[in-house]
């Protein structure tokens, strides 16, 4: 559960900002009327087809971020294991210094722990630097990867509209106060009721696994997910009258 309000967490800052909205359309006029002279005549009132997505579950099923998270909690364990390792270093001669009683010897303790302590502190604030770049890197990744694939499911579609939420994932989630919080005080717009015809999410995490394969295998790859709710899957990107791959 923790796992998951983790993804929830990291899209709150975004505020739902994959959206896409079609052009706007005059209002028509009213039934039996006629527009003033000199006024051209309104387009006809569109009804407008929106959807809606969980961004929380299409980061936990999409493939390529499943990739990335692994390829982060790898890279953080071993940055962990080795500072762990000097940080053992310096508390064995931290140890060594009090227990000491010649001067010289002292002095040389004194000196070596200096250096692992410099040594210690410059390697962790290079490894929080070097993740949170690399994190950075994979969040534009991947809202660059949602928008591309979300105007392709509009594009086959007729979508006018497309709006991201965060929200819990299973009944578990739900259950958790967290998931009030989210929901009483949310960042933006929060629905409280999704159909299932306005609900794009499995679509678009098929979508994104079909066109943006992970670079490796992952350590668990979720159930295959189906297109549900009326939403039909976008074709494959660059192909006729889809965007391509932004560059």
């Amino acid at each position: 559960m923790k796992r998951a309000f983790v993804y929830l967490s990291a899209v709150v800052g975004m505020g739902g900002v994959f959206g896409l909205a079609g052009p706007v359309r005059a209002q028509a006029p009213a039934p039996g009327g006629a527009p003033p002279a000199g006024v051209p005549t309104p387009a006809p009132v569109s009804t407008g087809r929106v959807a809606v997505f969980n961004v929380a579950k299409v980061m936990r099923d999409y493939h390529k971020w499943q990739y990335f998270a692994a390829t982060m909690n790898k890279r953080k364990t071993e940055i962990a294991g080795d500072l762990g390792k000097l940080r053992s270093e310096i508390a064995d001669y931290q140890d060594k210094l009090q227990r000491e009683q010649i001067p010289s010897k002292k002095e040389e303790y004194q000196k070596v722990l200096v250096e692992k302590q410099r040594l210690f502190e410059d390697k962790e604030r290079n490894a929080r630097k070097t993740l949170d770049d690399e994190s950075s890197k994979y969040l534009r990744d991947l809202f660059v990867e949602i928008q591309q694939c979300v105007r392709a499911i509009v594009e086959a579609n007729g979508y006018d509209l497309v709006m991201a939420y965060p929200d819990a994932i299973t009944e578990e989630e739900k259950a958790s106060p967290l998931y009030y919080d989210l929901k009483m005080r949310p960042p933006a717009a929060m629905p409280f009721h999704v159909s299932r015809s306005a609900d794009m999410t499995d679509v678009l995490v098929a979508t994104l696994n079909k066109n943006f394969p992970p670079p490796g295998p992952i350590p668990t790859i979720a159930p295959p997910v189906t297109a549900t709710g009326g939403t039909a899957p976008a074709p494959a990107l660059g192909a006729p009258g889809q965007p391509g791959p932004m560059r």
